[in-house]
């Protein structure tokens, strides 16, 4: 009896073991599958990361070429901007200079409009001072041409030949134009003192 009692709890046992060796088998299958997923999982995660990884990479290069392309670009602003400065203030100078330079060319155009004025009045006081010149001229002529007839009319009074004393005349004509000389000389002429 204690026999057949051992031998059904040792069925019963083996059972209970076959039951729990399925149950075993279908975690164990189970723990697998998730297993198996997870590597799956984390050969998807490492490409990912790798994938990643390059493009943060590539990314640092893009950012370390471009802070070296901003360098650049702030240099050239940077010079371009203290080029600006640097031609604002020449334009500065350049205009003060042209305002100096406009005010000394109307002085200029004043003092040549000024002396073409009084040129034109030199002009006109000249040709007055040569007409006046001229006039005395004639008259000088004039003079030399009545004192001519009157030595003549003297000598032919006196019966005296004019060539057998040949100083008279000279004399006379020679008397006549340092006389008229001297009235030139003497005589004030209009506008001479504001030629000089």
């Amino acid at each position: 009896m204690e026999l057949l009692k051992e031998a059904t709890e040792s069925r019963h046992k083996c059972e209970q073991m076959k039951q729990q060796e399925a149950q075993l088998k279908q975690q164990l299958s189970l723990y697998m599958d998730k297993f198996e997923e997870f590597q799956t999982t984390m050969a998807k995660s490492n490409e990912l990361f790798t994938t990643f990884r390059q493009e943060m990479e590539k990314m640092t290069k893009k950012i370390k070429k471009l802070e070296k392309e901003t360098i650049v670009w702030r240099t050239k602003w940077e010079n371009n901007n203290k080029a600006l400065l640097q031609m604002a203030e020449e334009k500065t100078v350049r205009d003060k200079e042209y305002k100096g330079f406009q005010i000394k060319l109307e002085r200029l155009e004043k003092l040549c409009r000024a002396l073409q004025t009084e040129r034109n009045e030199l002009n006109e006081k000249v040709e007055v001072l040569k007409e006046q010149v001229s006039l005395r001229e004639a008259d000088v002529d004039l003079a030399v041409q009545v004192l001519q007839s009157c030595t003549l009319n003297f000598h032919e009074e006196l019966g005296t030949p004019t060539d057998t004393e040949p100083g008279i005349q000279p004399d006379v004509e020679s008397r006549a134009a340092d006389n008229s000389e001297k009235t030139v000389s003497t005589s004030p002429v209009p506008g001479t003192e504001s030629v000089d």
